[in-house]
């Protein structure tokens, strides 16, 4: 991983920088740091992946949005602050657990039902409203893929008690159910678009397919911070 002095790969003195799956890369946040975290994050080579720097975060805020948005696409992401050179920062910075997830919220309808219903309306659904209902879906299985991230995460760690194990497993199985339906959507709405659509009219309804999917998006188990 990155040392901070000397950006080469590998050791930083006697501390190893890295570990799997969980990766640590000190000077993290430096442009060499950040491009190394994004190239390792889109490896798909690890579950979680650690910035470290003095300051714990990058130093310009315009790189520093773009950096976290980049890096929370593609894995777990977290930043910390560590001065390499103190072995017992970076003990206890190798010691830390992440935070219990907790239990997703159940929703009040079921999603297979409700996929069923919209996949009856996409016939007459016109170009605008396929191309916005398809945008939701995406969103929706990115939302489903970053939860998966977390909990794989989480399951990696050494502290997971086997009641959080178990509880994790049920809900990592059912968050694959339901990116499965999303994927399956996400492809009949692709051939629809395909093919010829109604033309859209200059005042745009929102239709019950949308209305569905936007109340999907406010009551499924798909928030940010699970």
């Amino acid at each position: 991983m990155i040392s901070t002095e000397t950006n080469q790969c590998g050791l930083t003195g006697q501390m190893p920088t890295s570990t799997k799956p969980h990766v640590y890369i000190f000077g993290g946040h430096s442009g060499k740091g950040m491009v190394m975290a994004t190239e390792i994050a889109s490896s798909d080579r690890t579950c979680a992946v650690t910035t470290i720097s003095k300051r714990g975060r990058p130093g310009a805020p315009g790189p520093a949005s773009a950096f976290a948005q980049a890096m929370s696409t593609q894995t777990v992401h977290y930043m910390a602050a560590c001065d390499e050179k103190d072995v017992k920062a970076v003990e206890c910075l190798m010691d830390w657990t992440a935070p219990s997830l907790q239990p997703l919220p159940e929703a009040r309808f079921n999603v297979a039902e409700v996929m069923d219903a919209v996949k009856k309306e996409i016939a007459d659904m016109n170009q605008l409203q396929l191309e916005r209902a398809l945008a939701t879906v995406q969103g929706l299985k990115n939302a489903v893929q970053k939860s998966l991230r977390q909990i794989k995460a989480r399951l990696e760690f050494k502290d997971c008690s086997d009641q959080e194990r178990t509880r994790l497993q049920d809900m990592r199985l059912d968050l694959q159910e339901k990116e499965a339906s999303f994927f399956e959507l996400i492809a009949d709405l692709q051939q629809k678009l395909g093919e010829e659509a109604p033309p859209a009219s200059a005042q745009q309804e929102i239709c019950h397919v949308e209305t569905l999917l936007k109340q999907m998006e406010k009551e499924l188990a798909l928030q940010k911070g699970v």
